[in-house]
Protein backbone atom coordinates (compact mmCIF):
# COMPACT_ATOMS: atom_id res chain seq x y z
CA UNK A 1 0.00 0.00 0.00
CA UNK A 2 1.49 3.78 -1.07
CA UNK A 3 0.17 6.81 0.34
CA UNK A 4 -1.13 8.60 -2.95
CA UNK A 5 0.93 11.58 -1.82
CA UNK A 6 4.31 9.20 -1.65
CA UNK A 7 3.38 7.61 -5.01
CA UNK A 8 5.23 10.17 -7.06
CA UNK A 9 8.47 10.32 -4.98
CA UNK A 10 11.41 9.00 -7.20
CA UNK A 11 12.57 6.76 -4.06
CA UNK A 12 9.55 5.04 -4.37
CA UNK A 13 9.23 4.76 -7.99
CA UNK A 14 13.11 3.42 -7.85
CA UNK A 15 12.31 0.79 -5.20
CA UNK A 16 9.23 -1.12 -6.76
CA UNK A 17 11.82 -1.62 -9.82
CA UNK A 18 14.67 -2.45 -7.58
CA UNK A 19 12.64 -5.39 -6.21
CA UNK A 20 11.02 -6.46 -8.66
CA UNK A 21 14.65 -6.63 -10.64
CA UNK A 22 15.65 -9.23 -7.42
CA UNK A 23 12.64 -11.57 -8.94
CA UNK A 24 9.76 -10.88 -6.60
CA UNK A 25 6.39 -9.94 -7.34
CA UNK A 26 5.14 -6.20 -6.86
CA UNK A 27 1.95 -5.29 -6.88
CA UNK A 28 1.46 -1.54 -6.00
CA UNK A 29 -1.42 -0.21 -4.66
CA UNK A 30 -2.44 3.49 -3.96
CA UNK A 31 -4.32 4.94 -1.53
CA UNK A 32 -6.52 7.93 -2.10
CA UNK A 33 -9.25 7.94 0.67
CA UNK A 34 -9.25 7.22 4.24
CA UNK A 35 -10.15 3.32 3.97
CA UNK A 36 -8.42 2.26 1.16
CA UNK A 37 -5.56 1.00 3.13
CA UNK A 38 -7.57 -1.35 5.10
CA UNK A 39 -9.23 -2.54 2.31
CA UNK A 40 -6.49 -3.11 -0.19
CA UNK A 41 -4.73 -5.33 2.88
CA UNK A 42 -7.53 -7.63 3.29
CA UNK A 43 -7.39 -8.76 -0.31
CA UNK A 44 -4.11 -9.12 -0.08
CA UNK A 45 -4.07 -11.25 3.00
CA UNK A 46 -7.04 -13.04 1.51
CA UNK A 47 -5.11 -13.49 -1.64
CA UNK A 48 -2.37 -15.20 -0.01
CA UNK A 49 0.25 -12.41 -0.51
CA UNK A 50 3.76 -12.92 0.93
CA UNK A 51 3.79 -9.88 2.92
CA UNK A 52 1.49 -6.38 2.61
CA UNK A 53 4.02 -3.42 3.20
CA UNK A 54 3.01 -0.26 4.08
CA UNK A 55 4.56 2.83 2.59
CA UNK A 56 3.57 5.92 4.18
CA UNK A 57 3.35 7.40 7.73
CA UNK A 58 2.19 5.95 11.53
CA UNK A 59 -2.16 6.40 9.89
CA UNK A 60 -0.96 4.29 6.41
CA UNK A 61 0.23 1.75 8.59
CA UNK A 62 -2.65 1.54 11.12
CA UNK A 63 -4.75 1.34 8.43
CA UNK A 64 -3.32 -1.88 6.97
CA UNK A 65 -2.39 -3.38 10.05
CA UNK A 66 -6.66 -3.30 10.25
CA UNK A 67 -6.68 -4.82 7.08
CA UNK A 68 -4.77 -7.63 8.38
CA UNK A 69 -6.16 -8.04 11.20
CA UNK A 70 -7.88 -12.15 11.42
CA UNK A 71 -4.94 -12.93 8.99
CA UNK A 72 -1.52 -14.38 9.59
CA UNK A 73 0.37 -12.61 6.86
CA UNK A 74 3.22 -10.50 8.05
CA UNK A 75 3.57 -6.25 7.21
CA UNK A 76 6.12 -4.59 5.99
CA UNK A 77 7.12 -1.18 6.95
CA UNK A 78 8.70 1.18 4.87
CA UNK A 79 8.20 4.51 6.80
CA UNK A 80 7.87 7.61 4.79
CA UNK A 81 5.49 10.03 7.29
CA UNK A 82 5.88 12.72 9.30
CA UNK A 83 6.75 11.20 13.09
CA UNK A 84 7.13 7.39 11.91
CA UNK A 85 7.28 6.47 15.71
CA UNK A 86 6.86 3.11 15.29
CA UNK A 87 9.60 2.14 12.54
CA UNK A 88 11.72 4.47 15.31
CA UNK A 89 11.16 2.33 18.05
CA UNK A 90 11.81 -0.98 15.94
CA UNK A 91 14.98 0.04 14.82
CA UNK A 92 12.91 0.12 11.23
CA UNK A 93 15.17 2.61 8.91
CA UNK A 94 13.81 5.55 7.47
CA UNK A 95 16.13 5.51 4.17
CA UNK A 96 13.17 3.40 1.98
CA UNK A 97 15.97 1.15 0.61
CA UNK A 98 17.15 -0.15 4.12
CA UNK A 99 13.64 -0.27 4.98
CA UNK A 100 13.17 -2.55 2.20
CA UNK A 101 16.18 -4.89 3.01
CA UNK A 102 14.41 -5.68 6.94
CA UNK A 103 11.41 -6.95 4.93
CA UNK A 104 13.71 -8.92 2.63
CA UNK A 105 15.96 -10.40 5.06
CA UNK A 106 14.42 -10.32 8.09
CA UNK A 107 12.17 -12.80 9.41
CA UNK A 108 8.91 -11.12 10.92
CA UNK A 109 8.61 -11.23 14.46
CA UNK A 110 5.51 -11.62 16.79
CA UNK A 111 4.21 -8.93 18.53
CA UNK A 112 1.43 -7.39 20.58
CA UNK A 113 -1.85 -4.90 18.88
CA UNK A 114 -4.09 -3.02 20.52
CA UNK A 115 -7.48 -2.01 20.38
CA UNK A 116 -9.86 0.94 21.10
CA UNK A 117 -13.63 0.30 20.08
CA UNK A 118 -13.10 -2.27 17.85
CA UNK A 119 -10.32 -0.71 15.77
CA UNK A 120 -6.31 -2.05 16.02
CA UNK A 121 -3.50 0.17 16.93
CA UNK A 122 0.39 -0.60 17.15
CA UNK A 123 1.42 2.66 19.19
CA UNK A 124 0.27 4.77 21.23
CA UNK A 125 -3.68 6.07 21.91
CA UNK A 126 -3.64 9.84 23.36
CA UNK A 127 -6.63 11.90 24.53
CA UNK A 128 -6.25 15.68 25.97
CA UNK A 129 -3.61 18.10 25.02
CA UNK A 130 -1.42 15.87 22.69
CA UNK A 131 -4.22 14.50 20.88
CA UNK A 132 -5.86 17.98 20.57
CA UNK A 133 -2.29 19.29 19.11
CA UNK A 134 -2.36 16.37 16.57
CA UNK A 135 -5.76 17.04 15.24
CA UNK A 136 -5.27 20.63 15.19
CA UNK A 137 -1.81 20.55 13.58
CA UNK A 138 -2.08 21.64 9.85
CA UNK A 139 -1.13 18.93 7.29
CA UNK A 140 1.06 21.41 5.62
CA UNK A 141 2.98 22.06 8.73
CA UNK A 142 3.29 18.31 9.29
CA UNK A 143 5.20 18.23 6.08
CA UNK A 144 7.47 21.13 6.09
CA UNK A 145 8.38 21.45 9.93
CA UNK A 146 7.82 17.55 10.73
CA UNK A 147 7.30 16.68 14.32
CA UNK A 148 8.38 20.46 14.82
CA UNK A 149 5.24 20.88 13.82
CA UNK A 150 3.22 19.16 17.08
CA UNK A 151 5.20 20.83 18.84
CA UNK A 152 4.19 24.66 17.90
CA UNK A 153 0.73 23.60 18.26
CA UNK A 154 1.00 21.61 21.30
CA UNK A 155 3.07 25.11 22.58
CA UNK A 156 -0.59 27.03 21.58
CA UNK A 157 -2.96 24.57 23.29
CA UNK A 158 -1.24 25.37 26.66
CA UNK A 159 -2.91 28.55 26.68
CA UNK A 160 -6.12 26.71 26.55
CA UNK A 161 -6.34 24.09 29.00
CA UNK A 162 -9.58 22.54 29.86
CA UNK A 163 -9.58 19.50 32.08
CA UNK A 164 -11.64 16.69 31.21
CA UNK A 165 -13.53 14.26 33.67
CA UNK A 166 -13.66 10.78 33.47
CA UNK A 167 -14.06 7.21 35.34
CA UNK A 168 -11.04 4.83 34.48
CA UNK A 169 -11.60 0.90 34.96
CA UNK A 170 -9.07 -1.60 35.05
CA UNK A 171 -8.19 -4.70 36.28
CA UNK A 172 -7.72 -3.59 40.05
CA UNK A 173 -7.92 -0.02 39.43
CA UNK A 174 -11.43 1.87 39.72
CA UNK A 175 -11.12 5.59 40.02
CA UNK A 176 -12.13 9.28 38.76
CA UNK A 177 -10.12 12.25 37.48
CA UNK A 178 -9.70 15.43 36.03
CA UNK A 179 -7.15 15.18 33.88
CA UNK A 180 -5.09 16.98 31.03
CA UNK A 181 -3.21 14.20 29.31
CA UNK A 182 -4.57 10.63 28.65
CA UNK A 183 -1.87 8.04 27.02
CA UNK A 184 -2.81 4.53 26.52
CA UNK A 185 0.54 2.57 24.96
CA UNK A 186 0.95 -0.28 23.18
CA UNK A 187 4.85 1.00 21.96
CA UNK A 188 6.71 4.20 24.03
CA UNK A 189 6.58 7.02 22.35
CA UNK A 190 4.24 9.11 20.06
CA UNK A 191 4.43 13.05 18.60
CA UNK A 192 7.66 12.43 17.34
CA UNK A 193 9.31 10.50 19.95
CA UNK A 194 7.33 12.27 23.06
CA UNK A 195 7.86 9.11 25.58
CA UNK A 196 4.32 8.93 27.23
CA UNK A 197 4.58 5.42 28.34
CA UNK A 198 8.41 4.99 28.78
CA UNK A 199 8.02 1.02 30.25
CA UNK A 200 5.32 -0.06 27.06
CA UNK A 201 6.38 -3.40 25.73
CA UNK A 202 5.10 -4.94 22.25
CA UNK A 203 5.59 -8.39 23.30
CA UNK A 204 4.44 -8.14 27.53
CA UNK A 205 0.12 -8.86 26.59
CA UNK A 206 -0.15 -5.30 28.55
CA UNK A 207 -1.33 -1.91 28.02
CA UNK A 208 0.45 1.07 29.39
CA UNK A 209 -1.56 3.79 30.83
CA UNK A 210 -0.37 7.20 31.85
CA UNK A 211 -2.84 9.82 33.20
CA UNK A 212 -1.82 12.99 33.86
CA UNK A 213 -4.56 14.84 36.41
CA UNK A 214 -5.37 18.59 35.89
CA UNK A 215 -2.96 21.15 37.29
CA UNK A 216 -2.13 25.19 37.08
CA UNK A 217 -0.55 25.70 33.43
CA UNK A 218 3.06 26.74 34.81
CA UNK A 219 2.86 23.44 36.75
CA UNK A 220 1.89 21.52 33.50
CA UNK A 221 4.42 23.63 31.31
CA UNK A 222 7.00 22.44 33.92
CA UNK A 223 5.92 18.42 33.60
CA UNK A 224 6.16 18.83 29.72
CA UNK A 225 9.64 18.40 29.64
CA UNK A 226 9.90 14.97 31.94
CA UNK A 227 6.62 13.70 29.70
CA UNK A 228 8.63 14.52 26.48
CA UNK A 229 11.88 12.53 28.02
CA UNK A 230 9.64 9.59 29.87
CA UNK A 231 10.86 11.35 33.33
CA UNK A 232 7.43 12.01 34.54
CA UNK A 233 6.44 8.58 36.60
CA UNK A 234 6.43 9.30 39.96
CA UNK A 235 5.49 13.01 39.34
CA UNK A 236 2.81 14.09 41.77
CA UNK A 237 -0.74 13.99 39.99
CA UNK A 238 0.52 11.27 37.35
CA UNK A 239 -1.21 7.79 37.72
CA UNK A 240 0.91 4.86 35.57
CA UNK A 241 -1.08 1.80 34.86
CA UNK A 242 0.41 -1.62 33.29
CA UNK A 243 -3.22 -3.53 32.48
CA UNK A 244 -4.29 -6.00 29.71
CA UNK A 245 -8.09 -3.87 29.32
CA UNK A 246 -8.81 -0.36 30.47
CA UNK A 247 -12.43 1.68 29.99
CA UNK A 248 -12.59 5.42 30.65
CA UNK A 249 -16.06 6.76 30.32
CA UNK A 250 -15.78 10.96 29.92
CA UNK A 251 -17.94 13.23 30.60
CA UNK A 252 -18.03 14.59 26.78
CA UNK A 253 -16.75 13.57 23.81
CA UNK A 254 -12.71 14.03 23.82
CA UNK A 255 -10.59 14.04 20.57
CA UNK A 256 -8.53 10.93 20.86
CA UNK A 257 -5.78 10.08 18.54
CA UNK A 258 -4.78 6.48 17.24
CA UNK A 259 -1.75 6.39 15.47
CA UNK A 260 -1.49 9.73 14.29
CA UNK A 261 -5.71 10.33 13.32
CA UNK A 262 -7.79 11.95 15.68
CA UNK A 263 -11.87 11.00 16.66
CA UNK A 264 -14.16 12.36 18.98
CA UNK A 265 -15.09 9.92 21.54
CA UNK A 266 -16.32 9.71 24.50
CA UNK A 267 -16.55 5.95 25.85
CA UNK A 268 -13.17 4.59 25.41
CA UNK A 269 -12.95 0.82 25.25
CA UNK A 270 -9.18 -0.26 25.09
CA UNK A 271 -7.69 -4.06 25.49
CA UNK A 272 -4.12 -5.90 23.73
CA UNK A 273 -4.43 -8.46 21.18
CA UNK A 274 -1.15 -10.54 22.76
CA UNK A 275 1.28 -11.90 20.06
CA UNK A 276 -1.70 -11.44 17.25
CA UNK A 277 1.23 -9.67 14.20
CA UNK A 278 3.64 -10.53 12.17
CA UNK A 279 5.48 -8.08 11.04
CA UNK A 280 9.59 -7.18 9.99
CA UNK A 281 10.92 -5.20 12.29
CA UNK A 282 14.98 -4.05 12.44
CA UNK A 283 15.40 -4.96 16.01
CA UNK A 284 13.64 -7.36 17.97
CA UNK A 285 11.11 -5.77 20.67
CA UNK A 286 11.85 -5.28 24.19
Amino acid sequence: MIHGVRAELPAVRNLVDWVRAKGHTVTPRITWERGDAERFAMDGGRGGVDTVVAIGGDGTVNEVLNGLAGSDVPLGIIPLGTANDFARQTGIPLDADSAMDVILHRAPTRIDTAELNGRRFLNVSTAGIGAEATAETPADAKEALGALAYAITGVRKLAELQPITARFEAPGFDFESRFLVLAVGNGRATGGGTLLTPKASFVDGLLDVCVVEARARRGFARLTLKLRKGEHLGAPGVRYLQVPSLRVHADRPITVNVDGEPNEISTLAYRVHAKSLRVHLGTTPG
